[in-house]
């Protein structure tokens, strides 16, 4: 037998492939990375309500001032509230026939957004917003909610900061109207020279995406919210603080809205400012969600500073967030550390400008139960099934008898540079966790419904007709939003996400796993303080890894999907290998910590 018909013959019989579908998964290439046009994202026919782009307008600059003029582009719009010079126009697109294209020429201060069309929305619905972008810049999506009342709140979107790519990737949002939201319009804000491309955008109404849960009602722990008080410069419970070699000032300023607190800072050199209140008792473990609304001429801190039982303080960085035009409403959650005795969370200025915050809250959201897991726990995990792993981090991890999670797409079995068949089974056998990575290797946030639903419910089927069923899903690229989540549910219990950080009892999130990412550039001491700070939690830590290759080859990445310097070397692993294995940390499969550390 030819030995192209005995390879064919071996991918047909391969009960981990169903279908024998080869994919070349070594490019990145649009139209691979989301399987081609015909099967992008998009609302259903008639659905969408956002308007359509204006056709006549391609290659017309818009308005660079307050707004653009109504009905140009669609309805979209661009301004700025600082020293900036813009221009936005209809150009080609990629996935679809025109995009919106932001040019910032020019940029000095201030903030540059691009407003999407007002949509009236009817009252008990639930809706969803996509589009798909290409930035050279950081960007942040907000969005702008009316209400009944006549008001409106801008509000970031969770994961607000998105970074640049070559290739266009989506951008959304999911919210219920309630009785009380009666339109919305969304917002891609940025503070530097770059260009934004915009095409593709739809809202419609949908009953397939998850909402998130609505907050619990919970009281707010900050005095004087309000910020009442008879003194003119300050309300009772706050007091200014100041730092550095800077000209500052501050206030208390009041308009349409009631109370603000306000800071100018000039001639900044180093040092800070902001408002204080007086810290709130707390305990390690406690978790706790920090609102406020802020406006700024420049970039602004949201830091939570603890004082600690030996004396001493600890200051966490929750975010930091771009100048801001107009009063932006945001939402941050952490957890109190180890011997935290206060903790205040201050919006904190470290340059000139002028900054404006008001509703401010803290509230007590520590789960009931147990504040924290009894142990801490290690999952590794690979990435796309690639042979480099079963031949270079297999034997490694056999060192330590140390049992990963395999995240495979079952159409790459038996291609080149992908794992086989027996070799899945063999890594099953050992006490390795087969899970799913989707069917084929796409971005599931770029694809229609119907290939979505298909990508999640064969990869499920295909692995459990193989005697490997799995309740746990990494979605390639990382890439989820709410439709993606929804369609995960029907077939996975737990999907793994690609935010950095450490899982705790009380940041779990089983549909968005927190990780650490481990690429060429993950220092040993990186590594080090991740361990320590996941005994000293006793919390989660997932690794994600992807190729491993050989130690004279430098990282390359021959094959790799993703250009992102996730191939490391196997001397490198083993060295990290050596450091789980040292830190005395348990290590198990995603699917088994799971269970272990959700209890009986």
């Amino acid at each position: 037998m030819p030995h192209k018909r005995r390879w064919l013959l071996r991918v047909l019989l391969n009960p981990l492939v169903v279908i024998a579908v080869v994919v070349v998964m070594i490019t990145t290439a649009w139209m691979l990375y989301v399987g081609g046009t015909s099967s992008i994202a998009r609302a259903r026919p008639g659905a969408n309500l956002l308007p359509a782009l204006d056709r006549t307008a391609a290659g017309v600059p818009a308005a660079s001032g307050p707004s653009a003029p109504a009905g140009l582009l669609g309805g979209w719009n661009v301004s700025h509230s600082g020293d900036a010079q813009t221009s936005l126009t209809l150009v080609d697109g990629q996935m679809n026939d025109q995009a919106l294209k932001l040019d910032i020429t020019r940029y000095a201060s201030g903030d540059v957004t691009l407003t999407s069309p007002r949509v009236d929305v009817e009252p008990g619905k639930t809706y969803l917003f996509k589009a798909f972008t290409t930035s050279d810049a950081d960007f942040t999506m907000l969005a702008r909610h009316h209400h009944a009342d006549g008001s409106t709140t801008l509000e970031q979107l969770r994961n607000p900061l998105q970074k640049p790519g070559s290739s266009p990737f989506t951008v959304s949002d999911v919210f219920a109207s309630g009785d009380t939201t009666t339109a919305v319009e969304y917002v891609f804000r940025l503070a530097s020279t770059g260009t934004i491309r915009v095409e593709g955008a739809y809202l419609e109404a949908a009953d397939d995406v998850r909402v998130p849960p609505a907050a619990k009602a919970a009281a707010n722990l900050v005095p004087n919210p309000g910020l009442a008080g008879p003194r003119p410069d300050a309300p009772d419970s706050w007091s200014p603080y100041a730092s550095g070699a800077s000209t500052m000032e501050s206030g208390r300023g009041v308009d349409k809205d009631g109370s603000f607190l306000w800071t100018r800072v000039a001639n900044y050199q180093n040092g800070e400012a902001k408002w204080q209140y007086q810290p709130v008792p707390v305990t390690t473990d406690q978790y706790f969600v920090f609102g406020a609304t802020y406006r700024s001429e420049g970039q602004v801190d949201v830091v939570a500073e603890f004082e600690l039982a030996d004396g001493g303080r600890a200051f966490h960085n929750l975010a930091t967030l771009p100048p801001a035009g107009e009063w932006t409403t945001l939402s941050e959650s952490f957890q109190a550390p180890p011997g935290a005795k206060t903790a205040m969370v201050t919006v904190v200025s470290h340059g000139d400008g002028t900054t404006g915050v008001r509703g401010y809250s803290l509230s007590d959201i520590t789960k009931p139960g147990p504040l924290r897991w009894s142990q801490p726990m290690v999952s590794i995990t690979f990435d796309d099934g690639w042979q480099s792993v079963y031949d270079r981090a297999l034997p490694l991890l056999n060192k330590y008898n140390f049992k990963s999670t395999q995240y495979v797409n079952a159409s790459s079995i038996e291609t080149p540079n992908f794992i086989t068949g027996a070799e899945v089974q063999q890594m099953h056998q050992a006490g390795h966790e087969i899970a799913a990575h989707s069917y084929e290797h796409v971005d599931l946030t770029s694809i229609g419904t119907d290939r979505l639903d298909e990508e999640l419910r064969k990869s499920e089927e295909v692995l459990a007709a193989a005697g490997l069923g799995t309740d746990d899903l990494a979605p390639p690229y990382g890439r989820v939003d709410p439709q993606v989540d929804w369609y995960a549910s029907k077939y996975f219990n737990v999907v793994r996400g690609t935010d950095d950080g450490i899982n705790t009892r009380q940041n779990l999130e089983q549909h968005d796993l927190k990780v650490l990412y481990v690429t060429d550039e993950t220092t040993p001491a990186t590594l080090a303080e991740a361990l320590a700070e996941t005994s000293r939690l006793n919390g989660w830590l997932v690794l994600v890894y992807h190729q491993i290759a050989a130690p004279d080859s430098s990282g390359t990445q021959e094959h790799t999907i993703a250009t992102d310097r996730s191939t490391i070397t196997s001397d490198v692993l083993a060295a990290q290998l050596q450091l789980v294995a040292d830190s005395g940390i348990e290590v198990q499969p995603v699917a088994q910590a799971f269970k272990q550390l959700q209890g009986p």
